[in-house]
């Protein structure tokens, strides 16, 4: 599973990896006592294995062993370490990454543009923005992972990506662009970054981005 890249973020450490390996010859990088957890157990099928394996290697590599992760009851991951105090972690078929920060809570998604999002856009799409991005897979791939990263960070129950989330226009060929996120009668506007690689999106947000 090689090391796909590195992004420099202030105050975290954000790493992309490409899984190319079977659950089986990712068992080398665990113990019998990391094996036997319930979380791990309970998956039964090969692709959810490698995802659950696949992120815990690569903050093996990110962080070195002294950690534990633990999932809130809506499914937050939450990591125990010395020094990074808050997690976000996103995969496709093909990638892992993970995003910690010592300070703030994060968002991280990554998405494959192939996908196909004409069943799905009219339920995380506002009719601005499905002009916006129009028939542009890469711009659906961007606002997906945008919603997405900011539903992480938020750690609400119940968002409506269509009426709170809503991605403001940007030139693709910038990495850097807002997204207003309305909740209680409040608007915070935050600043999101975007990398394309390999027919893939990645977004993510840290909570300190608000302006």
């Amino acid at each position: 599973m090689p090391l796909f890249k590195t992004i420099s973020v202030t105050n975290g450490l954000l790493a992309v990896w490409q899984i190319t390996e079977s659950s089986g010859e990712l068992q080398s990088f665990f113990t019998s006592e990391e094996l036997a957890d319930p979380n791990f157990q309970k998956y039964s099928f090969e692709k959810r294995k490698v995802e659950w394996m696949a992120i815990r290697v690569l903050l093996k590599q990110m962080v070195g062993c002294g950690f534990e992760i633990f999932y809130t009851e809506v499914g937050k991951p939450v990591i125990k370490h010395p020094l990074y105090k808050h997690i976000s972690i996103s995969h496709s078929r093909d990638f892992a990454t993970v995003y910690v920060h010592q300070n703030h809570s994060i968002g991280i998604d990554i998405e494959s543009m192939t996908r196909n999002y004409a069943s799905v856009k009219k339920r995380y799409l506002s009719e601005p923005e499905l002009e916006q991005v129009n028939e542009n897979s890469m711009l659906q791939c961007i606002y997906w992972c945008a919603k997405e990263a900011v539903f992480k960070l938020v750690d609400k129950e119940g968002v409506d990506f269509r009426k709170q989330i809503h991605v403001l226009p940007f030139p693709p060929e910038t990495n850097i662009f807002f997204v207003r996120y309305i909740f209680d009668n409040h608007v915070k506007t935050l600043q999101l970054q975007y990398e394309s690689f390999n027919q893939h999106c990645l977004v993510w947000v840290c909570g300190d981005s608000a302006v």
